[in-house]
């Protein structure tokens, strides 16, 4: 069984690296697949680029008015304020006519707050210059979606290696040791800069330059035309097609980077074909100087020239696409590129989206970066956990800013579960444990104490005497009404099982004294005899005593009582009269 599974995997491993080259050959042959270029124009012979003069010298044949200063810096549009000016690009398409006998058709772009919305990007994607790539700029410009976007630096037209010094969004993408061509970059303070730098200037770390890309040609510098200058700077000998004076003299396509007195970047293109149609660059510096340029360099141009707005190209080329029918964009390398301002970070923490420069934070999560979490004044009252949603409260906590425990008939998470206690019973917000009413147990308190205990958890003990055998399982009292509790229902069943098992067993119940019938008839009788008794002694004693006083006179008891009752009542009321007159 191991080795079928081994092949199966080896030939999946297999289709899948077929599959890869196959998809990068597809995607190599898309991006060769453009024109035939045909409109060469490159300052220097195949193979070498850059001014043979050391920074020193260029420093020493600088015009009396500059000083020894090889560069030209000013600060740029936008710095200090918060908010981009918009639009961000203003684009006007010109037709100029002050040329000897020639018209001459281009486009200007203004840039405003150049620090966040220009940058200097490689061919393709990052890497593109250590990998020799070269694009159409419209497939180098999805990388941050240009709102406009030219071709900048020079480059090998055989190998694709980049010319230049090239810094891309603050990183060092090509050193060349202080090759003295012009240069374009902006600092990290904002400034933008042009003219030759040094090796050092290149690496600065106190003010180091965010965006930098290599040109040659010094156009104009503070106002003023600075082509012969910059020629004898920067040449030796000669282009691939012919001298540097048919260089800087030749009439064809043109790109250049500049800048304003209010330090807006201007991007400036004109449409042309090598020794017919377009401008020199002494006819490109005067044309850049009337409309308000006062520093610029010339980028690379000829057939490389390309102007791209919102991925529509706008400039005229000059370059046959293979069918040789149509004409087709170059393909070249590093680009300038004004986008939308980045955010920082740029991806907003991965909890947000960029918009116009600023983060638009997901949930709960804070700008400017979207790296912390708030949810509220309270911010969960410790509590709890703030989460892009919002808090996510402890167990008995009740959202949404877990200020308060659960409520009354509630715990658990977010309070969602119902408290099971029975009889009035509370239960605890986190467990749901029941804490019962005095009187009741169990773990719903769903039972009464047991019987003989009464009170908080059932621990007191009832405390009656013989009259009941239980108390209230509440308040602990032996006397209370049948009705009042559920023991009623306990004693008329212990009565009734009693009753049962007297009966089951022919049992006599037990009785008191008066509740037998035969002993209160007993007593009944005892009670009457001696009564009866006691009346014949009495009438016995009467008798006596009536025989012996009768003898002589056989007078009945009877009439001798009556005699002497009115004898008695006479002498009464004879004593009543004696003294009735005796008070008188």
């Amino acid at each position: 069984m191991a080795a079928p599974m081994r092949l199966q995997t080896s030939v999946a491993v297999w289709n899948g690296i077929v599959f890869c080259t196959a998809v990068f050959l597809l995607d190599c042959l898309q991006m060769t697949k453009a024109s035939i270029p045909q409109d060469v124009l490159t300052p220097y012979p195949h193979g070498f680029h850059g001014s043979p003069h050391s920074q020193r010298f260029v420093r020493d044949c600088q015009p009396v008015t500059y000083g020894n200063s090889t560069i030209q810096s000013h600060l740029s549009h936008g710095l200090g304020s918060a908010h981009i000016t918009l639009p961000i690009t203003t684009t006007k398409q010109f037709m100029d006519t002050a040329l000897y006998f020639r018209t001459s058709f281009g486009h200007l772009t203004l840039v405003n707050n150049p620090l966040r919305t220009l940058s200097v990007l490689e061919p393709l994607d990052v890497g593109g210059c250590s990998l020799g790539l070269r694009v159409p700029v419209t497939r180098s410009a999805t990388q941050k979606h240009c709102l406009v976007a030219m071709n900048a630096g020079f480059f090998n037209t055989h190998t694709g290696d980049c010319y230049g010094n090239v810094i891309s969004d603050r990183r060092l993408v090509k050193n060349m040791h202080g090759v003295q061509n012009a240069h374009f970059g902006i600092r990290a303070d904002g400034s933008l800069v042009f003219g030759y730098l040094s090796e050092h200037d290149v690496l600065d770390r106190e003010n180091p330059f965010v965006q930098l890309v290599g040109g040659v040609g010094w156009l104009l510098r503070d106002g003023e035309k600075y082509v012969e200058e910059s020629k004898k700077a920067e040449c030796k000998n000669s282009e691939e097609t012919g001298s540097v004076e048919s260089f800087f003299n030749v009439v064809a396509a043109r790109t250049a980077v500049g800048s304003d007195r209010e330090g807006h970047v201007i991007l400036a293109h004109v449409d042309g074909k090598s020794d017919s149609t377009g401008v020199s660059l002494d006819e490109f510096a005067d044309l850049l100087k009337r409309n308000g340029i006062i520093n610029a360099i010339n980028l690379d141009g000829g057939g490389s020239s390309t102007y791209v707005i919102n991925g529509t190209v706008v400039s005229y080329a000059t370059d046959e696409c293979e069918d040789r029918v149509f004409r087709c964009q170059r393909q070249v390398s590093t680009i300038l590129c004004v986008h939308e301002p980045d955010c920082d970070p740029s991806d907003c923490s991965s909890h947000g989206e960029c918009v116009m420069g600023e983060c638009r934070c997901h949930g709960n999560w804070q700008s400017p970066k979207c790296d912390w979490l708030d949810c509220g004044p309270l911010n969960c009252s410790s509590n709890g956990v703030c989460t892009e949603a919002g808090c996510h409260c402890n167990t008995g906590y009740q959202p949404p800013d877990c200020s308060q425990l659960c409520g009354a008939g509630t715990h658990g998470q977010d309070c969602s579960s119902l408290c099971q206690c029975e009889h009035g019973g509370d239960c605890d917000p986190v467990t749901g444990a029941c804490s019962c009413l005095p009187g009741y147990t169990g773990k719903h308190c769903q039972q009464i104490c047991p019987l003989g205990y009464h009170g908080p958890e059932c621990q007191e003990t009832c405390k009656c005497e013989e009259e009941s055998c239980v108390c209230h399982h509440i308040t602990g009292l032996c006397m209370f009404d049948s009705n009042d509790t559920t023991y009623a229902s306990l004693l008329k069943a212990g009565q009734c099982l009693a009753d049962r098992a007297v009966n089951s067993q022919n049992l006599v119940p037990s009785k008191t004294f008066l509740q037998d019938p035969y002993a209160v008839g007993f007593v009944l009788a005892t009670v009457i005899a001696l009564v009866s008794l006691m009346c014949n002694i009495t009438l016995l004693c009467y008798r006596c005593t009536c025989r012996v006083e009768s003898r002589p006179v056989r007078v009945c008891p009877t009439v001798m009582s009556r005699k002497y009752q009115v004898i008695r009542q006479r002498d009464l009321e004879l004593d009543e009269t004696d003294e009735s007159e005796s008070s008188i």
